[in-house]
């Protein structure tokens, strides 16, 4: 208790309640993780293989100035490393020949193997930045794009449009009607969160209140319930949040293995830390180690934590 409360009282964008858990879950790394900031974490763009090339993209954008690296993790990702110019005003940005996403979020559509699929479903597709991705890899399945926030759907249309994204129909409901509309091969859950991954972020510093994260952890359940139940037999799932809270992760999972039994965690095939299955005197599903988390700290991403699922019957 007492190096929680040195560590709430030196980062003053924390609750004591949340230094308990960040040290229960990293121990003496957990400073580690508090003193990460924005500059620390890779600023990394996806490229749009539909429209341009790895290569290519590089080569225009030395040709402004613009220092890139290869992403560490994904091939098709840059790490920019200088920039005279700010990244999204760039032509090449305008003309949908890349688009902004951090470096963890860019391995959740990998780890769902869209290529693989026939229907696809997104369920909490916001701006559309993961909904293009899945497009990226697989441009002639259908893939339906749900959210329940009308002004992020309006964002959506913009990024498919300036992707050249032409597989995708949008729908304004709430993802939990989503067994409604039939059954997917793959459905992508990136779950609403507390951001916790966001810590690095000055927009990711605010308390949180442990009731912050159990309210979204009942939405949570809901979601991937739902999402399950939209799932063909044999069909992946794969639920992300941008969250390093055990609770809104391999939790959520965990309770889902012991109500409904008809699902597996299967390995991503992704980089990242193995998932937790130990934590604060709860033991979880070992399979749950199959689950991959990203963290500020050891990554240089932002806090990321991805599962696998496959439906079994």
């Amino acid at each position: 208790m007492t190096r929680a409360r040195e560590l709430a009282s030196r980062y003053s964008f924390i609750h004591i309640h949340q230094a308990l858990r960040y040290l229960a879950l990293l121990g003496g790394e957990a400073e580690r993780l508090l003193s990460i900031g924005e500059k620390d974490v890779m600023k990394t763009i996806r490229v749009n293989t539909l429209l341009t090339s790895v290569e290519e993209l590089e080569e225009r954008l030395a040709a402004k100035g613009v220092v890139t690296r290869r992403h560490p993790y994904i091939w098709y990702g840059l790490v920019v490393e200088e920039t005279p110019y700010s990244i999204g005003a760039l032509h090449e940005y305008m003309q949908g020949l890349y688009t902004i996403q951090g470096p963890a979020s860019m391995m959740a559509v990998p780890a769902l193997r869209p290529e693989e699929a026939g229907r696809i479903a997104d369920m909490c597709a916001g701006a559309g930045v993961k909904t293009s991705q899945i497009a990226q890899h697989n441009p002639e399945a259908p893939i339906l794009a749900l959210d329940i926030n009308s002004r992020k759907l309006l964002a959506l249309k913009n990024n498919m449009s300036r992707l050249a994204v032409f597989n995708v129909a949008a729908l304004h409901m709430d993802a939990r009607r989503l067994p409604g509309l039939g059954r997917f091969d793959a459905v992508l859950l990136d779950a609403p969160c507390s951001g916790e991954g966001l810590l690095p972020f000055p927009r990711g510093r605010w308390r949180r209140s442990f009731s912050d994260i159990l309210s979204r952890v009942e939405l949570q359940l809901q979601l991937l319930d739902a999402g399950l139940d939209a799932l063909e037999p044999g069909g992946v799932l794969v639920y992300a949040t941008c969250s390093i809270a055990v609770e809104e992760n391999e939790y959520v999972v965990n309770t889902l293995l012991e109500a409904r039994g008809d699902f597996v965690v299967e390995e991503p095939r992704v980089p990242g830390d193995p998932g937790v299955t130990s934590y604060i005197g709860l033991r979880l599903d070992p399979s749950l180690s199959r689950c991959r988390r990203f963290l500020p700290h050891r990554h240089r991403t932002e806090g990321f934590t991805i599962c696998r699922l496959v439906k079994t019957g």
